[in-house]
């Protein structure tokens, strides 16, 4: 708490300040002297409670959580809550502890290379994001629409898959998972054909909504897809793993930390490059369905469609095939100019499009 109140006394001073006539100089928008008087009291203050010699004493401890609870139940009349959501709100207090504030403060979510980066030359990818968005959240949702989302998210219920509550429409448009209570989708096709670039920009725009955490897990082996799980555990969530643990009781806890998610705390588990899912099903490395309420989970895959309906019951993927003439036309300009707004000249593509047709015609006739 001292390192951020020292923090916010710098980031204070450093916006600007006041000179010799008291007039605020040209470095933006300064705290008032007071206030950063203040502040540093209260450093004081923090750093001399915190000392080895301060003893903080029984009675000081209860007239402090009494003023607490005075100060939330006030805030609570304020904000116009009912009687019972204050009382509620003071039973929270009354029983938090350090471990549950650590276990709240972080959730998982893909840092540094753990997910692969946006890349800079797009086309086409909007409407394939937008439709996984459809799939997994239901009805509700518009074409890259996120206050839709979010209202999906907050549906009665707070089950996944919309505003259905339980995921019943989206499976009977969609295909997607029946037999999890999880919304189970698949973004398949040939290698580079963009799976990974929709999953990846899906994430960005959408892993907000996902209070429970995103997920991204490089599943293109097993060892790899176990690696990543602790990886998760350890660095995203702070856990403390023993060495005595093995590789199937670090993910037993994760999936366990998913189980506990309540609505409307979803979360996104991405199996990256699951071309093998029914290793990953043997291996133990997909959530059983106990574990996957409130929760979504999103494969990028190669295998074919009987082999995702086996492991993962996902009767229709999205399949991706190669891009029509004029989106590669413009990716590849894209990336020979370095421009990543770049588009292609409509007459030449219209004149390219023509020789073709001609050269389809011939063809024809000497068939």
């Amino acid at each position: 708490v001292a390192c951020v109140a020292r923090a916010l006394v710098a980031d204070a001073r450093g916006s600007g300040g006041d000179d010799e006539d008291g007039d605020s100089d040209d470095g933006g928008d300064a705290a008032p002297a007071a206030d950063v008087a203040e502040m540093e009291a209260v450093i004081a203050e923090i750093e001399r409670v915190g000392g080895d010699d301060y003893v903080v004493t029984d009675s000081q401890r209860a007239a402090a959580l009494i003023d607490a609870e005075r100060a939330l139940r006030d805030e609570g009349i304020a904000a116009g809550l009912a009687p019972a959501a204050v009382d509620a709100m003071i039973a929270a207090f009354k029983g938090v502890t350090l471990s549950t504030l650590r276990a709240a403060e972080r959730v998982p979510y893909p840092h540094g290379d753990a997910m692969p980066s946006r890349p800079p030359t797009l086309v086409g990818v909007e409407s394939r994001v937008a439709e996984v968005a459809a799939r997994l959240w239901g009805d509700d949702i518009g074409e890259g629409d996120g206050a839709s989302i979010e209202a999906a998210s907050e549906a009665e219920g707070g089950a996944a898959g919309g505003a259905g509550g339980d995921g019943t429409d989206t499976v009977a448009r969609f295909g997607a998972s029946t037999d999890r209570v999880a919304v189970t989708q698949a973004v398949a096709g040939m290698g580079g054909v963009g799976k990974t670039t929709v999953a990846v920009v899906y994430v960005l725009t959408h892993g907000g909504l996902y209070r429970r955490g995103v997920l991204w897990v490089d599943a293109s082996s097993v060892d790899r897809a176990i690696a990543a799980y602790r990886r998760i555990a350890v660095v995203e969530l702070g856990w403390e793993v023993e060495e005595s643990e093995s590789d199937g009781d670090v993910v037993r806890r994760l999936f366990a930390y998913l189980r506990e998610a309540a609505a409307p705390q979803r979360w996104l588990l991405v199996l990256d490059n699951a071309d093998d899912p029914a290793a990953l099903e043997a291996a133990g490395l997909i959530p059983p369905d106990d574990a996957c309420r409130n929760g979504h989970l999103l494969l990028t895959s190669r295998a074919g469609d009987a082999a995702l309906a086996d492991a993962l019951h996902i009767a229709a993927p999205l399949r991706l095939s190669t891009l029509p003439l004029r989106q590669a036309a413009t990716v590849l300009l894209r990336v020979a100019t370095g421009e990543a707004a770049a588009e292609v000249d409509e007459g030449v593509m219209a004149e390219r499009e023509g020789a073709t047709h001609a050269a389809d015609d011939d063809d024809d006739d000497d068939d």
